[in-house]
């Protein structure tokens, strides 16, 4: 079936889109494998004009042309030019029509800087037949090389390339029976592979309609399909058991675990332990100085934990920084640039506090709102990364400081609050909203319910 594109992108000559429009003419091509570079997958065409990419990303969805030229430059050199002449880039973002047909870009390398939309008809008539395109939760790198023209599509299971979970399988798989991070790690491994399938298969199928309908998608071949599904639908575990499994994971240090975490990253969970990235600057607090006393060295020589690694990740390691530990909280903290005037201590808020204790008072000084319980311990106010707790102003950071205060006020180990929750009592949103943003304030347990109930 063919496509009547009208136009290419671009205009006239000097456009962007010449080099493709002076190859269509070219009656060999022939096709010269892949090579991977710079975590992509760059197949490559001979033409009579020089070489044509088509890249596939394996680090993420889309793959930026400018990004792979370079990398492919820091590959060959001066021998780029006489290598390739043109770069098109698969993406997963749709093109306009409907229903799903991936978006191509492409640059041409006497062009740099200068990136443009193309089609697959106008990329297949250059060489000479389809060109494939591997959905991201298909891109296996040995099946993309070993690829070759009129290769049926290879059958893949379905994974997320930016989320891998190999890591997930290889430690659950070494867990003893009923562990916790056993359980979560198996059911993450195939919720991924469920949502690869599901959203890969959708995707096929509307492309197969483009196609039929005679669309761009007639011009690209399938390069792999999902494998089919053997089991049901993972079941998710109990809040319980997945706030113990990653409870579990982070204080490991092997690299497994490391992985792991890794992955949690990318995915975005609610029951990973600990929230916000905070810094705090006890040279400027009297509340966090008390914090910061109970504050000791990391046994020196040994692996960090998987925490404690993706508090360094964060942190951008130097030599100079020196990690610590809160033995309370469970957490680590970097201090960064000890003995200098930019000094602080970096760690994490949790997610909920550890601890029976009822809420003694709030504690709201230097932008960080701590929470003192009865038995006289401090701690950070639990806070979710992206979703802001502060005071001194009318905004969604005080709304949310407000709703967490009214539930700790009830539970002291309710969870870090979200945007959807109920707005807190008026009076009590009202009383942090106006308190100064500079100095100490402290809200006592009494004044706190005064303010809920006035």
């Amino acid at each position: 079936m063919g496509l009547n594109t009208g136009s290419t992108p671009g205009g006239d000559d000097g456009a962007p889109g010449q080099w493709l429009r002076r190859a269509a003419s070219v009656a060999d091509t022939v096709f010269d494998g892949a090579e991977f570079v710079g975590g992509y997958a760059v197949l490559r065409w001979d033409t009579g004009l020089g070489g044509i990419a088509l890249v596939h990303s394996l680090i993420g969805g889309n793959a930026d042309c400018e990004a792979v030229v370079r990398a492919l430059r820091e590959r060959h050199g001066e021998r780029l030019a006489a290598r390739y002449a043109c770069v098109a880039a698969a993406q997963t973002g749709t093109q306009v029509t409907q229903p799903y047909v991936p978006r191509l870009l492409a640059c041409d390398l006497d062009a740099p800087g200068r990136q443009y939309e193309t089609t697959w008809a106008e990329l297949a008539t250059v060489l000479g037949q389809p060109a494939p395109y591997w959905f991201h939760a298909v891109r296996d790198r040995d099946t993309i090389a070993a690829w070759r023209p009129g290769a049926p599509p290879a059958v893949v299971p379905a994974h997320d390339i930016a989320t891998p979970v190999t890591a997930l399988v290889e430690l659950a798989a070494n867990e003893p029976d009923g562990s916790p991070a056993a359980e979560l790690c198996w059911y993450l491994a195939r919720e991924v592979r469920r949502r690869g399938h599901a959203s890969t298969s959708r995707q096929i199928a509307e492309l197969r309609k483009n196609a039929a309908d005679g669309g761009d998608g007639a011009h690209l071949v399938l390069g792999a399909v999902p494998a089919p599904l053997t089991r049901p639908d993972p079941h998710e575990p109990a809040e319980m058991v997945r706030r113990a499994g990653w409870l579990s994971i982070t204080e490991r240090r092997d690299v497994l675990a490391h992985r792991v975490a890794d992955f949690a990253q990318r995915w975005g969970t609610q029951d990973w332990h600990t929230g916000a990235l905070t810094r705090v600057r006890p040279d400027l607090c009297a509340t966090a100085h008390e914090w910061a006393q109970r504050l000791v060295p990391t046994v020196p020589g040994q692996p960090p934990t998987a925490l404690e690694k993706v508090l360094l990740d964060n942190g951008r390691p130097a030599a100079t920084h020196v990690l610590l530990n809160d033995p309370v909280a469970g957490i680590p903290v970097l201090h960064q640039s000890p003995g200098t005037r930019n000094a602080h201590l970096l760690t994490y808020a949790l997610q909920r506090l550890p601890t029976s204790s009822p809420l003694a008072a709030v504690v709201l000084s230097c932008d960080l709102c701590w929470i003192r319980t009865q038995d006289g311990t401090l701690w950070l106010a639990p806070e979710q990364e992206g979703w802001g707790i502060g005071f001194g102003y009318a905004g969604n950071g005080c709304h949310a400081l407000a709703r967490l205060v009214d539930v700790l006020l009830e539970d002291i180990s309710a969870p870090a609050v979200r945007p959807d929750d109920p707005d807190a009592p008026r009076g009590l949103f009202e009383l942090l909203r106006d308190t100064p943003s500079d100095g100490t304030t402290t809200y006592t347990r009494a004044q706190l319910l005064a303010a809920r109930t006035g």
